[in-house]
Parts: C-alpha cells; sequence; structure tokens
C-alpha cells in the first residue's frame, strides 16, 4: 500500500488557521482559556491590554484569529483589527477603525459614511444627514448625530492626511465614542486587534502604537497586539511608558512544540483526510523526534516539513524519519531566505558572521563587525534575534555562545 493510498489529500496547509479549525493548534489550551476569559471580562466592562508573543510561524495570528471571533460573540464588546505592514499609513487606520465600528451599530452604516471621507473637507453636513436617512435611527436623533458625524469625519480626514500627535488620534476615537452614546449604542470595551506583521512593519506598528497609546490607558479602549518575542523590549526603547500598559499575566508567550505536541498536531491534521491507517500512519516510529529536531519545535516548519515529505514518497509505502530529513534540505533553503530577507542590515552582517564562524560569545561578534557599534549594542540585537528565532544562546562553561538556528544557518552559509 503506497502513502497516496491513507489519505484523500494533503492536510498539512500552514495558513493562519480560522476559528472554526482553531482545534487544529496545539499546545495553546491555556493561552485560549486566558484570552476567552479576558474577553469576557471586557464585555463586562473591565478591559485590559493583552499581548501575545512569539517567533515568526509559532501561531500568534491563529489565535488573532480565535480571539476576534470570539470577540464579535461578547455581548456590548467592539471589535476593529488592523494588519500592519510597512505601507500602512494613518487614513487606512482612521478609515478601517470608523468603518468597523459604525458598521457594528448598523450593519452597512460603516461603509455608507465612510464614502464621504473620500469628498475631503468639503463634504457638508447635509451630506451626513442624507446617508442617515433608511438606517435605523429615529428622524428626531438625525440631525443631531449628522452634525456629530460630520465633526468626527472632518476630524477624521485631518488626521488622516498627516502624521498626527497622538492626543490628534485619541480626540478623533474619543468623539467616536460620544457618537456611539449618541446612536444609543455604549459599549463596555472597545477592542483594537493589532497583528504587527511580525518584523517587516517593525517601524511603522512602533509609530502607530506611539499615536494610540493614549487610548490603551483608559476605558472602554483595549488593545490585542501580537507580536515577536522582542515587541516589548523594541518599544520600551522609544516609549518607556508602553510596557506599563500590560500587565504581566497578559503577556502571553507561545513556546516551541514538543514531542507529545507534534504527534497531536500530525494525529490532528490527518484525521479529515484519512482514508486507511489510524493515529500518526503513514509517518513511521521515529518521525515525531526527527520532526522535532528539523524544525525545532516551530509549528509552520512541522507543517511545511510534513507536507513535503507526502509529496516526495506518496508512491512509497511509509514516510519514515530519512525521507523527513530529505524532504527538510528541499526546502530549507526557502524557509532559510523567508527568514533572512526580514533582518535589517546590521542583523544580516552578525548572521553571516555566525554562520562563518559559529559559536561566538558577544566580544568576539563585536571584533568581527565592520560597522561601528559597541559593545551593549551588539548584545542587545543578539537578544533580539534569539527571541525573534533566529539563534540560539548556549551557556559553556562562563561564556555564553550564540549558535544560528538550523534554517537560517543553512542559508546564510550559502551566502558566503
Amino acid at each position: 500500500m503506497a502513502v497516496s493510498d491513507y489519505l484523500e489529500a494533503d492536510p498539512f496547509n500552514d495558513m493562519p488557521l480560522d476559528a472554526e479549525d482553531i482545534d487544529l493548534l496545539v499546545n495553546r489550551a491555556e493561552v485560549k482559556a486566558r484570552l476567552s476569559a479576558l474577553l469576557d471580562s471586557a464585555g463586562k466592562g473591565y478591559p485590559q491590554n493583552i499581548s501575545i508573543l512569539g517567533e515568526d510561524g509559532i501561531g500568534k495570528t491563529s489565535l488573532i484569529n480565535f480571539a476576534e471571533a470570539k470577540a464579535r460573540l461578547v455581548p456590548d464588546l467592539f471589535t476593529s483589527r488592523l494588519d500592519v505592514t510597512e505601507r500602512t499609513e494613518n487614513r487606512t487606520v482612521v478609515r478601517a477603525l470608523l468603518s468597523d465600528l459604525l458598521n457594528q451599530i448598523e450593519l452597512g452604516l460603516g461603509n455608507r459614511l465612510l464614502g464621504l471621507l473620500s469628498l475631503g473637507p468639503e463634504v457638508t453636513q447635509r451630506e451626513f444627514l442624507k446617508r442617515l436617512q433608511g438606517t435605523q435611527v429615529t428622524t428626531t436623533r438625525q440631525l443631531e448625530l449628522s452634525d456629530s458625524l460630520f465633526q468626527l469625519f472632518h476630524l477624521s480626514h485631518s488626521v488622516s492626511e498627516t502624521r498626527s500627535s497622538p492626543e490628534d488620534l485619541f480626540q478623533l476615537l474619543e468623539m467616536l465614542k460620544e457618537t456611539l452614546t449618541l446612536m444609543r449604542r455604549k459599549p463596555k470595551a472597545i477592542l483594537i486587534l493589532f497583528d504587527e506583521g511580525q518584523y517587516v512593519a517593525q517601524s511603522q506598528s512602533l509609530h502607530l502604537l506611539q499615536q494610540m497609546r493614549l487610548l490603551f490607558q483608559r476605558r472602554p479602549y483595549m488593545l490585542l497586539v501580537a507580536g515577536s518575542a522582542d515587541l516589548f523590549a523594541r518599544y520600551a526603547a522609544v516609549e518607556p511608558s508602553f510596557n506599563n500598559l500590560f500587565p504581566e499575566q497578559n503577556r502571553l508567550r507561545l513556546t516551541a512544540l514538543e514531542d507529545d505536541h507534534i504527534r497531536e498536531l500530525l494525529t490532528k491534521r490527518l484525521a479529515p483526510v484519512r482514508k486507511k491507517g489510524k493515529g500518526i500512519e503513514p509517518f513511521q516510529q521515529g518521525c515525531v523526534e526527527r520532526l522535532t529536531a528539523l524544525s525545532e519545535g516551530n509549528p509552520r516548519y512541522v507543517i511545511r516539513i510534513a507536507s513535503a515529505s507526502l509529496h516526495l514518497g506518496r508512491d512509497r509505502q511509509a514516510i519514515t524519519p530519512v525521507m523527513l530529513e530529505e524532504a527538510w534540505r528541499q526546502i530549507v533553503q526557502e524557509i532559510g531566505r523567508d527568514r533572512f530577507d526580514k533582518l535589517s542590515d546590521d542583523e544580516r552582517e552578525m548572521i553571516l558572521i555566525l554562520a562563518r564562524y559559529q559559536p561566538l560569545n558577544i566580544s568576539q561578534i563585536h571584533v568581527n563587525l565592520k560597522s561601528a557599534v559597541d559593545l551593549s549594542t551588539v548584545s542587545r540585537r543578539i537578544a533580539a534575534l534569539a527571541d525573534k528565532g533566529y539563534l540560539t544562546i548556549e551557556t559553556q562553561g562562563k561564556q555564553k555562545l550564540s549558535r544560528l538556528r538550523r534554517a537560517i544557518y543553512q542559508y546564510a552559509k550559502s551566502l558566503l
């Protein structure tokens, strides 16, 4: 019997999971329970800021999807989601927030009113009054509300066209909160979900969080941010008060998978497409341990290696640990390239030094750098790379030595 006889399809898709598929996520039960409790509490009027932290591919976006779906089921909890890239502008943020929150008052209301924003500051209050006709808003309140919306959108146009101050954005969203009250909708909490797009969006996500920091210091606003493990260190260096916004118990750090988790992942993924066999079949004994070693516990890499091995061995009788090694060799260059491309020039320089000479301590890395930076800066950058999952720091005697992880090492080595 061939591997292809076991399964109807390849179940190893590494796209972030939607809420309905969240049970496929393994080793995250405690995080999901904590998120659910915090969102339920927010719906009762007690919002708290939350962070989901971890390296690329560890499951942050899947948990953001889960939290968004969960939040929309909580009465009196309004939500807006911001997926941030380097191209995200103030206008994108402003329009997303306005549209999302107004649509939760009445389906389509945000989209209907948002079109007026594109008309610029020349738009009149009469236009807003016209757009409110046919909505659930009573006629007697339409005039009062159109005036409030006119002011709100006039300010939003100004904020969206400039690199405005935090006070400007705060004023805008406070005005939106008052508008919600006029529409007889007073949310107990307003949740803003903020996915910083991993490392590509660092500077822009920092800018936006700086702008919005005043919001997350008072009710009803709360922030759920997903970011790299060094998020607090990066942001605190620019905005010292940032760390104070997040209680330590709400900093949810995602850890690498171990053998039992990977066995569970394989079993769950294989079950819906299985034609024959059981458990982790057609993966043989020893495959779980090999996957743990090759992936270093990163769920995305587990899934990619498993998928590649199914294609490689579709005409074989089973997937063996040796075949997993072969699958890894086929995809490791692309995985490494993806990770390397997300780094700054300074970080790439240190990665290449380690690829040539590892393992190295901080002083040895510093000596090999061409750029003029002090030892403490090198130490901070190495710690940040470790937090992001690019390297490990081992203790040997009195020394702390840095060593690249598998995928980035293989790719960086090929560049030398």
